[in-house]
């Protein structure tokens, strides 16, 4: 079930209320998500989908990697 990794940042975004990154593949497609995990049951992730903007379920073996999302530059105003 995944890996060590992808399990860690699963359950730091659980645990946390964090967004996470997702990249994920799905029917031969790969997409990069950022996901807030809701909950994990075995095998499967319940997680709000900012690219679909709704709840998602998502297979943890189909997760090819995950990481926290890298903080924005802010631009300041001069």
């Amino acid at each position: 079930m995944g890996d060590t990794m992808t399990n860690y940042f699963l359950k730091k975004s659980l645990e946390n209320n964090l967004v996470i990154t997702i990249v994920y593949q799905k029917n031969g497609r790969i997409t990069q998500r950022n996901i807030k995990v809701l909950g994990i049951d075995g095998s499967r992730v319940r997680a709000f989908c900012y690219l679909r903007g709704q709840i998602r379920e998502f297979k943890v073996d189909n997760i090819l990697a995950a990481g926290f999302l890298k903080p924005t530059a802010r631009r300041s105003i001069s």
